[in-house]
């Protein structure tokens, strides 16, 4: 297992309100993998999403190392929801900061995916790419219902409009999907801003085509930043 990860401004924000981190060890095939993207006036969403990962980080401990139960880790989502709402409550400069927050937990040959929001988790291998989690946004509703296609989805004017964020209310249900893992598949994770610029055809060109997985996270933010990088953009790949 080998894990590589960046974030970025973008070309219009002024602050980075995303935020990812990563923990793995090579020996024992296991790693806790976690992008969030902060919302809240001034700089209260960059509190909320490094806020939120942290406190997923503690939350969860050792358990990575040696797997985590899917009651586990609802639990360490409830646990993290309620320290980014207190915070929220407790400070007028945060109110109404919340956060998206997507992770994975890999042991051995299993994989845990957690997300709250519409950052994205995605399984690549030479099937192509799947994306595993699915976007708690009103965009996604409406297409649910058959009241948008998914071209009319993606110019939505509403389309960056969720309908789930750490740390918005008291409680939130995170999803949870427990995957398979076979050698030679990626992982990838991100934040919505690459998703808005950067097709699924093209990541999966750049990570699962191109023959250096490790450059993977650049040539994908150059490209996002090409087209505008009107938001901020964080992406984090493991390869197994």
């Amino acid at each position: 297992m080998r894990a590589w990860g960046l974030t970025d401004i973008g070309n219009v924000r002024e602050v980075n309100q995303d935020t990812f981190r990563m923990v793995l060890d090579e020996e024992e095939n296991a790693g806790l993998f976690i992008v969030c993207d902060g919302m809240g006036g001034a700089k209260a969403g960059e509190v909320a999403s490094t806020m939120a990962a942290e406190a997923l980080l503690q939350y969860v401990g050792e358990r990575w190392r040696s797997g985590c139960t899917e009651d586990e880790l609802k639990a360490a989502y409830d646990a993290v929801n309620e320290a980014v709402y207190a915070a929220a409550q407790d400070n007028p400069d945060y109110s109404g900061m919340g956060t998206t927050t997507v992770s994975a937990l890999c042991h051995g040959e299993e994989i845990l995916i957690a997300n709250v929001g519409d950052s994205r988790a995605y399984l690549l291998d030479e099937q192509g790419a799947r994306q595993v989690t699915e976007d708690h946004s009103l965009v996604t509703e409406l297409m649910k219902r058959g009241d948008l296609t998914p071209y009319q989805a993606s110019r939505h004017p509403s389309r960056n409009v969720i309908t789930r964020a750490i740390g918005a209310d008291a409680t939130v249900r995170c999803d949870v999907f427990r995957e398979k893992l076979c050698p030679g598949q990626f992982l990838l994770l991100c934040s919505d801003g690459l998703i808005r610029d950067v097709t699924e055809p093209e990541i999966y060109y750049e990570v699962y085509q191109c023959d250096h997985p490790e450059t993977a996270c650049q040539r994908l933010l150059t490209q996002a930043k090409s087209r505008g990088g009107r938001d901020n953009v964080t992406i984090l790949l493991v390869s197994f």
